[in-house]
């Protein structure tokens, strides 16, 4: 494969997949475009109603799934929208239609957000929430680092934990009638299957930036050190900033050449005093 990693590269990734061999990413990390909610100044700015964003998502997804190790993961980050007074279902339509591609959900982590501008809204509340898809194309296969995503206890549990509780879920009888000592694990405890947390506000520029320590979350929870990470609407590189901190080898493409300078002007900042990336089975010179 000619693509450098550790690289943004200025291509539909419609148009470079085919030149990424199958079976090489561990880890995809991505979010695409908004349909009708922001301009990308670029080839993502074409959907015409939600069936066209629908058959984009469909479309990416399954040639990301093919250039996906068989216990590989995609995160996907993304929101279905609104339009005419109601929701979208678009997003539940390509959970289906992903499985019947032979991809699987193996979860949805919502991203709930603390910093969001409220707008009054006549039959809903103002939305803050996005999902988080976890798909895989062999579920079993997949490993979810839970230790590289702990987080520290609250003194208040550290505290409960001095005594014993009382079992959390009733026997059959209705019952909660066992007690148990548990003991506080030496890295954190282990979080659930939710995000809270503040969307991006760096003020980079780009229409919709990936919040950061998201992208942290994705790659620690879903991959570990020395494997390749995918994003193929990268941006201005969050994800492939981040995975490269996180010893992780990176491959980034987007249709919008000033975001693809600008991912690798943060990738060239982050990288210019470390030695240069080893060759690999994904990595032949150019």
């Amino acid at each position: 494969m000619s693509y450098k990693l550790n690289t943004a590269h200025h291509e539909n990734f419609f148009k470079a997949f085919s030149r990424v061999p199958d079976n090489s990413f561990d880890l995809c990390v991505t979010s695409p475009p908004y349909y009708n909610a922001r301009k990308y100044g670029s080839e993502w700015d074409g959907f015409q109603s939600p069936t066209d964003w629908f058959h984009f998502c469909d479309d990416m997804l399954a040639c990301v799934a093919q250039v996906m190790k068989p216990e590989g993961i995609i995160w996907w980050n993304t929101a279905s929208g609104y339009e005419s007074g109601k929701r979208l279902t678009v997003v539940e339509q390509l959970i289906v239609s992903a499985e019947r591609r032979g991809l699987y959900l193996i979860d949805k982590i919502p991203w709930c957000k603390t910093s969001f501008l409220p707008k009054n809204y006549q039959n809903r509340p103002y939305p803050a929430r996005e999902e988080n898809l976890i798909f895989s194309k062999a579920p079993v296969l997949a490993v979810y680092y839970r230790d590289q995503v702990r987080r520290p206890y609250a003194e208040s549990t550290l505290k409960r934990l001095e005594y014993p509780v009382g079992n959390l879920q009733a026997d059959e009888k209705g019952e909660f009638t066992k007690r148990k000592m548990v003991k506080p694990h030496p890295d954190g405890k282990t979080v659930p299957n939710y995000l809270v947390g503040r969307v991006d506000v760096s003020k980079r520029d780009h229409p919709a930036p990936m919040a950061t320590w998201v992208a942290e979350f994705a790659i620690n929870a879903y991959s570990k050190k020395g494997d390749f990470v995918l994003d193929p609407m990268c941006g201005i590189g969050t994800t492939l900033v981040k995975a490269i901190e996180l010893d992780r080898f990176a491959l980034g493409f987007d249709a919008n050449e000033e975001y693809v300078d600008k991912a690798n002007e943060a990738i060239w900042a982050i990288t210019m005093m470390t030695t240069p990336v080893p060759m690999s089975p994904l990595s032949e010179p150019m």
